[in-house]
């Protein structure tokens, strides 16, 4: 993640009594996330989840994949996650690649990222498998949003960087994939504000 995100995230994993802290306070559409992947499930195939948090959405899916991977910096998050699943404690930015894998989950992620920093991330995922790379996250609509200051919901310091959604997928197909589809994923209601929406990438390598 970007420097910056750590700032917060160093801060709430100091207290952490409960898997959905990771939520931020918004709604909790996990159901969602499990619903949607598990239309790519194949128990021949494993899952790369990068950024798993506590585990809410894999945990859910040990029975539907050959083997989950789970990878994860924050030791005092990955303690919730399913024994049966692999955990590589790592920085998403430093992991090494260089294991099997066929489908790559980034699930509200990418905004922790800067521009150049998501070019090098999937440049890395491109260059390291042949199958499907998914990215959930909170997109801008017209125009990047960026949130870089105090938040009087969060009660602390916030790091985001919602990047204009037209802009992802071309950085996306600019690196070389593929985009099967764009999903609306949630119900209007999760979507609290009126300049970022969250969407669904499905892509694979062209």
């Amino acid at each position: 993640m970007n420097e910056k995100s750590f700032k917060y995230y160093d801060k709430i994993a100091k207290n952490v009594t409960n898997p959905l802290i990771v939520r931020n306070k918004a709604k909790d559409f996990t159901k969602y996330d499990i619903e949607f992947l598990k239309q790519f499930s194949d128990k021949n195939k494993i899952l790369l989840d990068l950024g798993s948090g506590t585990g809410l959405t894999i945990n859910n899916l040990v029975d539907k994949f050959k083997k989950i991977i789970a990878v994860e910096k924050y030791k005092e998050f990955y303690k919730f996650i399913d024994n049966n699943i692999e955990i590589i404690e790592s920085d998403i930015k430093e992991f090494d690649f260089n294991l099997t894998f066929d489908i790559v989950t980034l699930f509200g992620v990418m905004h922790y990222f800067s521009f150049e920093e998501a070019k090098n991330l999937y440049q890395k995922i491109y260059n390291s498998f042949n199958g499907t790379l998914i990215i959930k996250n909170q997109f801008g609509l017209n125009d990047d949003v960026i949130v870089d200051g105090y938040s009087k919901e969060l009660d602390s310091y916030y790091f985001s960087e919602y990047r204009y959604l037209q802009k992802e997928i071309d950085l996306l197909k600019n690196i070389g994939f593929k985009i099967d589809e764009v999903v609306d994923i949630y119900p209007k209601e999760y979507n609290r504000w009126e300049n970022t929406h969250f969407y669904a990438i499905v892509c694979k390598k062209d």
